[in-house]
């Protein structure tokens, strides 16, 4: 029997590392819990989408086999796939932009994570704004990250990286 050939090694850049990590996880899932894919069916649809077409439409290679794929779908309040931390919540951008800044300062660990924010509405409560830290590469990654921050000293709590990227405070009166 003839000796399988060696699997190529992964490139070494954030997006192949992270592809071939989303594509160890999703077929473990296919495997083992085919029923949780179906809430990110979606997702996956616009994936496999972007990666067979450029940016104008156009095959994104010169493939003869192009799959009959669907259009892309609506993603506007789709889920994440990666995993953040809930760190606090605000009711304005500015106090969440302020916030993220003395998080940064209290726990240096933060300072290379990207922030997010994700607008909850909470009935009667209002509407808040959710400052999330991330991203993570598993839910247990982000449980020990938040243990790591001391507990119950300051609120953490792994969630889904859902959000748009926290801008940066402008500072001045710039043109």
């Amino acid at each position: 029997m003839p000796a399988a050939a060696p699997e190529p090694v992964v490139a070494s850049t954030p997006a192949a590392q992270a592809g071939d990590a989303i594509a160890q996880h999703l077929a473990h899932l296919a495997r083992h819990d085919p029923a949780r894919l179906d809430a990110v069916m979606p997702e996956m649809q616009a994936l496999a989408s972007a990666l067979a077409f450029g940016s104008e439409g156009r095959p994104a290679s010169d493939s003869s086999a192009e799959a009959d794929l669907p259009p892309t779908p609506d993603m506007s309040g789709a889920r994440s796939l990666r995993h953040g931390v809930h760190l606090a919540s605000y009711r304005l951008q500015e106090n969440a932009q302020a916030g993220w800044a003395e998080l940064v300062e209290a726990h240096p660990e933060l300072s290379g994570m990207e922030a997010r924010i994700e607008r909850r509405d909470l009935g009667e409560r209002g509407i808040f704004l959710r400052l999330k830290a991330g991203p993570f590469d598993s839910h247990g990654a982000a449980q020990a990250f938040c243990a790591s921050l001391g507990g119950d000293a300051v609120y953490c709590m792994p969630v889904d990286f859902t959000g748009e990227t926290l801008a940066p405070m402008s500072i001045g009166g710039g043109e």
